[in-house]
């Protein structure tokens, strides 16, 4: 597969996700990151929350990119 395949397929798959559902996930699991500190499962917890960062990331991503494309 070339680059210009890849890139294609990414954004085929990733333009049916609205925007909003990545920074949602990134709310979502620090909500559960806390619960499950407060549950007593720290290992979960750190685990969990680790994962807002990566959501905001793709969300970030996806719109530069995007951006990017409608302009060429």
């Amino acid at each position: 597969m070339s680059n210009t395949q890849v890139t294609e397929e990414y954004f085929r798959v990733t333009d049916q996700v609205p925007g909003q559902v990545w920074y949602w996930a990134a709310l979502a699991s620090i909500i559960a990151s806390a619960t499950l500190q407060l549950t007593g499962r720290k290992d979960w917890a750190v685990f969990v929350g680790q994962w807002p960062p990566t959501f905001l990331l793709f969300g970030i991503f996806h719109k530069l990119l995007s951006e990017q494309q409608k302009r060429a």
